[in-house]
């Protein structure tokens, strides 16, 4: 349903960059990084916290896991009315983005445990929204072919904003109280929240209209028909069309991975900062700003590094799509060991050094397995079939670690909590590598390097251009450059 306030959208050429896709890009990955940015401040702040509510470290771990909990309820809902077109998606992400800004600011007037989790649990309902709309609405704009590139540019954005939250956040804690760090970190997104309304809305699935993924399409098309001749099913839809989703080993073993990796990094986002506080000779403005500075440089090398590597690989060798698969799971063995030294070996600069390698290795999965798990699934089934890994990922990855590492550390102690983040990297890793070794090549377009293929950034920043305001599409700019 499109908003009649909202700009009409603008449709480009089928199997082409659509109009504003530049500016969509641009938008929403700076978006991405604010709610990033929300999402760890808490962690950032997390001793100060203990401290002044007298939580233990079980109980410090309850307002995360109630966010992710909602989170992962929310993405559901939030993902049936996108697929189905019931509210514009520029509406869904305006209204989410302001709500989980909000909700991150009242957290700082929170008195007491019951508080600090209702207001986390607001954050997920805002974040739920952006989150099964945004990489969707990204692969509408961006065809098969790019999209892995795309993908690339907005999970960079991923680390910027974890290092926002942790360096912002624990300067702002150990100098002006963590009440502060909230309130600096909320409010800005409210104000950014209307700047989706002015993006290009491209119609859902105009890149894809000659594709078929696994034919599902005509699956799902069946469904819908059975659904309107039997209503009494209606209620049932969305676990049948899950139940086909996961019928997809493409899918399947992409999503096996995403939980694990879920897994890991719910945990260690949690208690990391916390366990640099304990363990090392850092202070809690120091632990956040190491932890700032190696989001940035792992985050932004892991990111480009896996989506070129995946890139190149499917292009040259005779794997093709598989490289999709087969890359990240490379990267996810010495990820591990280097994670597992980051948690075990206590001499400070080493364990910084290890860290910023293993999160290099670790970031190396998002473009590539974003890219496959929007292009093996039907056109009208991307956004539930991202809140199915949504909530695949947080029941059974970042809603359960942080208790679990939380609860050993009371226990035992936190060293040996954090044990289980680096497992769950192998996990991942292999549940990638069998996909490779026992799957056929996913269903993605792969198109063979270009002469004048200009990279993975540069390609997507100087080459995607368009302007929302309708002057000029994509492939009108390619078209005056063929003239020229």
């Amino acid at each position: 349903m499109r908003c009649g306030i909202l700009r009409p959208p603008l449709r480009g050429v089928p199997g082409e960059r659509q109009p504003g896709s530049r500016h969509a890009l641009f938008t929403l990955s700076c978006i991405n990084a604010l709610n990033f940015a929300d999402r760890y401040v808490p962690a950032s702040v997390k001793p100060q916290i203990e401290k002044d509510l007298g939580l233990s470290d079980w109980e410090s771990a309850m307002p995360a896991m109630a966010m992710t909990a909602v989170f992962t309820a929310a993405s559901l809902v939030f993902g049936l009315l996108a697929d189905r077109e019931c509210v514009d998606r520029r509406l869904l992400l305006a209204s989410g983005i302001g709500f989980w800004s909000l909700a991150t600011a009242l957290g700082g007037f929170a008195q007491d445990l019951t508080q600090l989790v209702l207001f986390r649990s607001l954050v997920g309902v805002g974040e739920a929204s952006f989150a099964t709309v945004a990489s969707p609405m990204i692969a509408d704009f961006y065809p098969g072919p790019q999209r892995n590139r795309a993908f690339t540019i907005f999970s960079m954005s991923a680390p910027v904003g974890a290092a926002l939250g942790f360096g912002v956040g624990s300067m702002l804690g150990q100098n002006l109280g963590w009440r502060t760090a909230f309130f600096a970190c909320g409010f800005p997104g409210i104000l950014v929240a209307t700047s989706v309304l002015f993006l290009n809305d491209p119609p859902m699935g105009v890149n894809d209209e000659l594709e078929d993924p696994m034919n599902l399409d005509e699956e799902s098309s069946d469904d819908e028909d059975s659904e309107e001749s039997q209503p009494v099913r209606r209620d049932c839809a969305f676990l049948r069309e899950g139940w086909v989703l996961l019928s997809n080993p493409f899918f399947l073993s992409a999503t096996l991975g995403s939980v694990a990796i879920s897994f890991a990094v719910g945990g260690l986002t949690e208690w990391y900062p916390t366990f640099l506080y304990r363990y090392s000779d850092l202070s809690q403005a120091m632990s956040g700003m190491v932890l700032s500075g190696s989001c940035v440089i792992s985050g932004f090398g892991g990111t480009v590094l896996g989506g070129k590597v995946a890139d190149s690989a499917a292009r040259r060798c005779s794997m093709g799509s598989s490289a999709y698969f087969l890359v990240p799971a490379c990267f996810m063995m010495p990820g591990a060991v280097l994670i597992a030294v980051a948690v075990n070996y206590l001499e400070t600069w080493s364990l910084v050094v290890c860290l910023i390698f293993g999160q290099t290795f670790f970031f190396a999965y998002q473009a590539p397995i974003a890219a496959l798990s929007m292009s093996v699934i039907p056109v009208h089934s991307r956004a539930r079939g991202s809140s199915l890994q949504i909530l695949l990922g947080h029941v059974l990855g970042d809603v359960i670690s942080p208790p679990i590492i939380g609860h050993i550390s009371d226990v035992a102690n936190l060293q040996l909590g954090l044990q289980v983040t680096w497992v769950a990297v192998l996990v991942a890793g292999l549940s990638w590598f069998v996909g490779y070794c026992c799957l056929g090549r996913p269903p993605m377009v792969v198109v063979p390097k270009q002469p004048k293929d200009s990279g993975t950034i540069r390609f997507i920043l100087q080459r995607g251009m368009s302007s929302v305001c309708g002057c000029q599409s994509d492939t009108g700019s390619q078209s005056s450059e063929g003239h020229n």
